[in-house]
C-alpha cells in the first residue's frame, strides 16, 4: 500500500491531475472537474427550469442547466474520455437544484435511458446510469436499470434534424420488466434538445400502463429553457 501511494504521488508530480473542462491543475486525484467548473453550472437565482417543447408522451420535462461550451466540455468528457466518474458528480450537483415537490419520493424511480448493448459495450458504461446514481444519493430515490432496454443500434443524433431524430428513434425501446410498483417514471439523460429519445422511451412506457412519465435532463440549450 505505501509503494502504490508513492507511485501514485511521483505520477501526481510528473503529470498533475488536470481539470477535464478548463485544464487547470487539481489538487486532488480524484477529481476529474474543478470546482470552479461545477459551481459554473449553477443555475441562475438556483430555479429549476421547465422545458418548453414537451414531446407527447411525457408529462413534464426538467432541465437543470443550460447546454453551454462549459457543459458541452463536461458532458463529452463523460461520454467519450472514459470518465464515468463526471455523471456521479453531475447527478449529486443537479440533485441540489430539484425542487421537491417536482418528483414524489416514494413514488418514483429514476430510470436512466439505455444504452445499446453494442454502445455498451464500447463505452464501457452507460452515462445516463451514472448521471441517476448521483441523483439517487443526493435524494434518496432508487435507480431502475430493468425496466426497459434498447433494442435499436440507433445512429449518433448529433448532426440529424427534428424529423430524422424521430425516425432514427422508432421502436428503439421495449419493456423488459412492467413492474407497477413505480408510480412515477422518471427518465433521466444527460442532454435534451428535440426530446425524440426521451420520448421513444415514454411511449412504450406510457402503452405498458404508467400513468406518469417525466424527463429529468443535465441540459439543454438556452432557448428551450421555460423559468418555473
Amino acid at each position: 500500500m505505501l509503494l502504490k501511494d508513492l507511485i501514485n504521488g511521483l505520477s501526481s508530480l510528473v503529470f498533475p491531475p488536470i481539470c477535464k473542462s478548463c485544464n487547470k491543475r487539481i489538487d486532488s486525484n480524484k477529481d476529474v472537474i474543478c470546482r470552479e467548473c461545477w459551481n459554473r453550472l449553477e443555475c441562475v437565482d438556483s430555479a429549476l427550469f421547465s422545458h418548453k417543447e414537451i414531446p407527447e408522451n411525457i408529462d413534464k420535462v426538467f432541465a437543470i442547466f443550460q447546454f453551454n461550451n462549459l457543459f458541452r466540455k463536461i458532458v463529452h468528457a463523460l461520454k467519450y474520455q472514459g470518465n464515468k466518474s463526471i455523471g456521479f458528480e453531475l447527478g449529486k450537483h443537479m440533485s441540489i437544484f430539484i425542487k421537491p415537490e417536482m418528483i414524489k419520493e416514494d413514488e418514483s424511480a429514476f430510470v436512466p435511458i439505455p444504452l445499446h448493448p453494442i454502445k455498451y459495450r464500447e463505452r464501457g458504461y452507460n452515462q445516463a446510469e451514472a448521471i441517476a446514481r448521483g441523483l439517487s444519493i443526493g435524494l434518496n430515490i432508487p435507480v431502475e436499470t430493468k425496466l426497459i432496454k434498447r433494442v435499436k443500434n440507433t445512429s449518433t443524433q448529433t448532426k440529424l434534424n427534428a424529423e430524422e431524430r424521430r425516425a432514427n428513434m422508432e421502436n428503439a425501446f421495449a419493456i423488459v420488466n412492467d413492474s407497477k410498483k413505480i408510480k412515477q417514471v422518471v427518465l433521466v439523460d444527460d442532454v435534451f434538445t428535440t426530446g425524440s429519445t426521451m420520448n421513444s422511451a415514454a411511449k412504450v412506457l406510457k402503452e405498458k400502463g404508467f400513468d406518469r412519465v417525466i424527463g429529468l435532463v443535465a441540459a439543454t440549450p438556452a432557448e428551450k429553457l421555460n423559468n418555473c
